[in-house]
């Protein structure tokens, strides 16, 4: 006979407390990204995860058909998902530790250009905040987007998405008479790589020789640009990176950039990649200026960054080492050790107390 769910708020001691992840769709990055690589780590340390995805249906409907994938659960962790009041008293009845994992500016809407204003709707914000208030605490991708969710939410803990550094080979820069300047990320990001188009015009009539590699799902539109596709995928991505000199990291400036977490950076740094980026966001934290990178606000900076980066190989290959050791701090091991400790103090009657936000900042 299987062993029952314990009285609300208790813990069988003769089964792993189960967490359930949750998301609208585990195909989504930010889920594979964070919670799908948490789960090893979770089941190696006492606990049992199980993928609970809501689904893209009727808000009420999505949760009363998870009635027992709740009740089932000893702690919730969803992942950029936003409970209408109600759904929240109907999933709180049958599991109350919640924890909320963010990576994005959420209480934002995505502007949608480059230089748009991102849309600050008030009933946006507020559902995010009440989902927030609601959690015992909330993770957040970087430092910028913990500030953008402030302390009136609660704690908020801090651990940027991980890399599996054994999956990324360093890039061995070789002397190359054509710099290969590497952009990895989804198709409906290019947009970002796209306006730095002028900047490519001035270097190739300056006579610098380069390419620009895509690792994506389709080409970017760089006309007379010399550019080249490498198809995404999960298992060559680090192949892919490793074959670049420098990477590549442009954002706008706007309410929504600024909560991003940097990853596109985070993964430059696991192959060794000296990087140009945009100081916004969490690329702020990840790549340090005139240590593993550059910093390039405006077209200007950005010549001169790439410029500079194109003609010496010698310093290409200074900011890659330094990157490549900066990116130890984001290996996954390290993640999914911070996650289990957090889960515990949740969980676990006797175990820490729940982390402040002095002690996780």
């Amino acid at each position: 006979m299987s062993a029952r769910r314990p009285a609300h708020g208790a813990t069988a001691p003769d089964r792993p407390p189960v967490v359930g992840l949750v998301t609208q769709d585990p195909a989504m990055p930010s889920f594979r990204l964070r919670l799908a690589a948490l789960r090893p780590h979770l089941a190696a340390t006492g606990f049992e995860p199980r993928v609970i995805a809501l689904g893209r249906g009727r808000e009420w409907l999505r949760v009363w058909r998870l009635a027992a994938a709740w009740r089932a659960s000893d702690a919730l962790l969803f992942q950029q998902v936003k409970l209408l009041a109600g759904e929240r008293a109907f999933v709180a009845r049958r599991c109350d530790r919640w924890v909320l994992d963010v990576d994005d500016a959420i209480m934002f809407r995505r502007p949608r250009q480059p230089g748009d204003l991102a849309s600050t709707a008030g009933w946006r914000q507020r559902r995010f905040h009440a989902m927030a208030r609601r959690c015992r605490f909330v993770v957040a991708g970087s430092r910028s987007l913990a500030d953008l969710i402030g302390d009136l939410n609660g704690p908020v803990t801090v651990l940027p998405t991980p890399v599996d550094l054994a999956a990324y080979p360093p890039a061995e820069l070789p002397e190359r008479d054509t710099v290969r300047l590497g952009w990895i990320g989804l198709g409906s990001n290019l947009r970002y790589l796209e306006s730095l188009a002028p900047v490519f015009v001035r270097l190739r009539n300056a006579g610098t020789r380069f390419e620009v590699r895509v690792i994506s799902d389709r080409r970017p539109d760089l006309k007379d640009i010399p550019c080249t596709l490498a198809p995404w995928s999960e298992a060559s991505e680090g192949r892919d990176l490793a074959a670049c000199d420098v990477g590549l990291a442009p954002l706008a400036d706007d309410l929504w950039t600024r909560g991003k977490a940097g990853y596109r950076c985070i993964q430059y740094a696991a192959a060794g990649l000296p990087t140009v980026a945009t100081p916004v966001g969490g690329q702020r934290e990840v790549v340090r200026n005139g240590e593993t990178g550059v910093w390039a606000g405006d077209p200007d900076a950005w010549f001169a960054a790439l410029d500079r980066l194109c003609a010496d190989l010698a310093l290409r290959r200074r900011f890659g080492s330094a990157a490549r050791a900066a990116a130890a701090r984001y290996d996954l091991p390290q993640f999914g050790q911070r996650y289990v400790e957090l889960l515990r103090a949740l969980i676990e009657p006797a175990g820490p107390k729940t982390p402040s936000r002095t002690e996780t900042r």
